[in-house]
């Protein structure tokens, strides 16, 4: 009987009754109430379920206890917390403990809440002083760890080190005390500095109007840079102006971060654009090898230590990040980086988190759910997931049929594609109840989302461009992020950007693909090794959370994955394949290439820049120029993306990358008759510029997210301000992005295990996205994406003129 119930949950065709995945959610929320068939279902989860629920909440609070008890230990909290209460219970009656000011205090409040409830005086006083000393000691502990905080706070708001060449003796002074009486200190948690990250302060009015100016007058004619000028004064000496600054300041000591919020809000989750291309990003994996060409095998080895990683978040054992070793950046992304969701709405979506132990499946069309963790929250081993993924890639053609192309579930994930309003329309009217809800929640509620792709791109180019799009029907673009496997055993992953910025994907991702090559789980043909020939994972974390690499009784349990089922009316059929249509069509509008400068290849990497003393940015940024001059024969307004974790919820900032210095560098090295030594000055001069830009939108001081905030300030006090309006309409025809190379602590000299990174699409319809990434002293990758649609935007031509501008860039300095 057992065995048949298995058959029919493994595989249901034509099943309505998802009594698993009912189940699978009650482990969480508890019971349940489900309409379904036109009937009610009432779930209750079993006690083990309710049990290990509880144990999880209560390990949460732990982790917070933790955390707040940083640097101290819990156990030396708890030993010091009962040593004092022991102290005070063994004191006479007449002491300071029990009879002094304090004593007498707190004597008094708990006579006044205590005794509201009529039961003091019969409490006895013993346990009465054991329960104030105690609750005394705790909050005593807890202002220490307030003040530690504070001091530390005051400490990190210093950033003089930031514009400093060689360090002076008062931030060598800083950064010792920094290290010796915090950093140096007990290892600390995943979010033990969050309480001591400072405050992002508003920036003066006056100076972002006059970095504003800078910023447009290298973009304007003379004419239109008088106009600019004049409303920009208008408006700095307005009241209106006044009263808006006022605001974000309050704002500022109100709320974590006086834009962040906003920021989410309205540019991400209020914007009612699809977000597959506009928004979405992606990543690849190795630049030059696969590791394992069978699908299965490899995806179940990501899966898995993607399940490690959500230990390790969960249980805050992934050392905070720093710079240099001494200033912590702010780790608040990372809570959201699995089981996330952006749910659609009608006028804005919502980011909605949960917590699960399954991650959903698409194989040709169909989904399924996988088990990633047993029953205690342990990971289940590769194979115990590997065999659930081959389960699927079985079933599928032959118990199974394969959808046809043209079917609505195997273009369902095109939904996610569409105008956000017309998706949150669909999802209420056909998910809003019944199967269909019930199916959707297991995809919504999964940690992240799989898709075991059937096809095998063979070139950086043709497998960025199916990571960032699947063609329209294959991503799931409002989870967290989709790990992509392909047929070939390639793998990418691709994210939604609201909850976080590209770096904390890159940094999950690259500790992910780090393992797979300390693990060497595969045997020379590919196929996974047995589980006692895999080696034990490193985890560069202070502790190894507990896993199942070598479980030994897997095969004696079978863990079967469960199909998710449908059930779609003409109606939503037809608004299915709708929504494939407009994302195909999203998609064959997209442009984009990769490439990269390399020395092997004749080209050169951030050694060379490094050689003669150039910022690789501020190189990188002038070389982006100069293409975009020769390509479109004059300047644009460009973006680049600086992270602001140096503030308590700091996201970013932008970096106005063209300014009067850039300009006359590119002038003077696209010019025939300048000697190279007058180009060479004109570059230092532009990077200079460049990097105090740089330096300045890392601690928050730049124009685009004070003239933001200010200009949703005046909106929700009803004030049209046509300055602010005008100054963020112009459009970013180049907007570019340097992704991180190397966040984790792994160190090796493979020349295999290096990514090319990863990349998004174009900002304005008739413009460039550019995403870089300097891996090493010798490469250098790019990524460009524009859209065919536009006749004056060409990938590939901008390309070329970018490693044409490198090429004269190390001209100008070889003899």
């Amino acid at each position: 009987m057992a065995e048949a119930r298995a058959a029919v949950n493994n595989i249901r065709v034509g099943s309505l009754l998802q009594l698993d995945a009912i189940s699978s959610r009650a482990k969480f929320r508890g019971p349940q109430v489900h309409t379904l068939d036109g009937g009610l279902l009432i779930v209750i989860p079993s006690a083990d379920s309710l049990l290990h629920l509880l144990l999880h909440k209560f390990k949460h609070l732990y982790y917070h206890f933790q955390t707040a008890c940083w640097p101290v230990p819990v156990w030396s909290a708890l030993a010091g917390i009962t040593v004092f209460v022991g102290g005070v219970m063994y004191s006479p009656d007449h002491s300071w403990w029990r009879s002094g000011p304090i004593a007498s205090f707190l004597w008094s409040v708990d006579e006044n809440f205590v005794g509201l409830f009529g039961v003091a005086s019969y409490l006895p006083k013993y346990f009465r002083i054991c329960y104030l000393s105690g609750w005394s000691a705790v909050f005593s502990m807890l202002v220490v760890a307030l003040v530690q905080r504070f001091c530390m706070r005051i400490l990190l708001n210093y950033k003089n080190w930031m514009y400093e060449k060689k360090p002076s003796y008062l931030t060598l002074v800083w950064g010792a005390i920094l290290r010796g009486f915090f950093l140096g200190q007990r290892e600390p948690l995943t979010y033990s500095f969050q309480n001591a990250m400072p405050r992002l302060a508003v920036p003066a009015l006056q100076c972002t109007i006059n970095k504003y100016l800078r910023s447009v007058q290298p973009l304007l004619s003379e004419k239109e840079y008088e106009n600019v000028e004049r409303e920009a004064h208008a408006f700095q000496k307005s009241t209106e102006a006044r009263k808006l600054q006022t605001l974000l300041i309050v704002k500022s000591f109100l709320s974590g971060n006086y834009v962040s919020d906003w920021w989410e809000k309205y540019i991400y989750l209020r914007s009612r654009s699809p977000i597959l291309i506009n928004s979405n990003y992606y990543g690849l994996g190795y630049a030059n090898m696969i590791p394992s060409h069978h699908q299965t095998h490899r995806a179940a080895v990501l899966v898995h230590l993607y399940a490690r990683f959500k230990v390790i978040l969960d249980t805050e054992r992934l050392k905070p990040m720093t710079i240099r070793g001494t200033v912590p950046i702010c780790m608040r992304q990372y809570e959201r980086m699995f089981c996330l969701c952006r749910i659609p709405g009608r006028d804005d979506d919502i980011l909605r988190h949960s917590d699960s132990l399954h991650i959903a499946v698409l194989y040709k069309g169909t989904f399924w759910r996988v088990e990633v963790f047993d029953h205690q929250r342990s990971p289940l081993s590769i194979h115990e997931i590997q065999n659930q993924l081959d389960f699927i890639v079985e079933s599928v053609g032959n118990v199974i049929p394969v959808p046809d192309v043209k079917d609505a579930e195997a273009n369902l994930p095109a939904l996610t594609a569409l105008n956000r309003t017309r998706w949150a329309e669909i999802r209420e009217e056909h998910f809003g109840s019944g199967l269909n809800k019930l199916s959707l929640d297991e995809i919504e509620h999964a940690m992240f989302f799989l898709h075991l792709d059937d096809r095998s791109p063979r070139t950086w180019s043709e497998t960025a461009r199916l990571s960032l799009h699947g063609e329209g029907n294959t991503r799931w673009c409002d989870k967290s992020f989709n790990l992509v496997v392909y047929h070939n055993g390639e793998a990418a992953v691709h994210a939604e950007h609201s909850w976080a910025d590209a770096p904390v994907i890159a940094h999950g991702w690259e500790w992910v693909l780090y393992q797979e090559y300390a693990l060497k789980p595969y045997q020379p043909d590919g196929y996974l090794k047995a589980s006692e020939d895999i080696e034990p994972l490193a985890d560069h974390c202070s502790k190894t959370p507990k896993a199942n690499l070598r479980r030994e009784s897997h095969e004696k349990r079978k863990i079967h994955p469960a199909k998710l089922e449908w059930r779609f009316w003409p109606e939503a059929r037809d608004a299915i394949l709708e929504a494939a249509q407009l994302a195909a069509e999203q998609c064959r509008d997209l442009h984009l290439v990769v490439d990269s400068c390399e020395v092997s290849q004749g080209g050169y990497g951030k050694g060379f820049m490094k050689k003669h003393k150039c910022s690789p940015d501020a190189w990188i940024q002038v070389a982006l120029q100069i293409a975009y001059y020769r390509d479109r024969g004059s300047l644009a307004l460009t973006y680049e993306a600086a992270a602001v974790r140096l503030f308590n919820e700091g996201r970013t900032e932008t970096i106005r990358s063209v300014s009067v210095e850039s300009k006359n560098a590119v002038m003077q090295i696209l010019s025939e008759g300048v000697p190279k030594k007058d180009k060479i000055a004109a570059l230092y001069k532009a990077a200079e510029q460049h990097q105090k830009y740089s330096r300045d939108a890392s601690l928050g001081r730049g124009v685009d997210r004070h003239l933001f905030a200010l200009y949703v300030a005046a909106k929700g006090l009803g004030m049209e301000v046509n300055f602010l309006k005008d100054a963020l309409s112009m459009p970013w025809k180049l907007s570019t992005s340097q992704i991180p190379q190397r966040q984790t602590e792994f160190i090796t000299t493979d020349p295999n295990m290096v990514s090319p990174s990863g990349g998004f699409g174009p900002v304005a319809d008739d413009g460039y996205g550019v995403s870089y990434m300097m891996a090493d002293d010798d490469r250098t990758f790019f990524h460009v994406s524009s859209k065919r649609s536009c006749k004056v935007t060409d990938s590939e031509r901008f390309m070329r003129e970018i490693m044409r501008a490198l090429e004269d860039l190390r001209s100008i300095f070889e003899d």
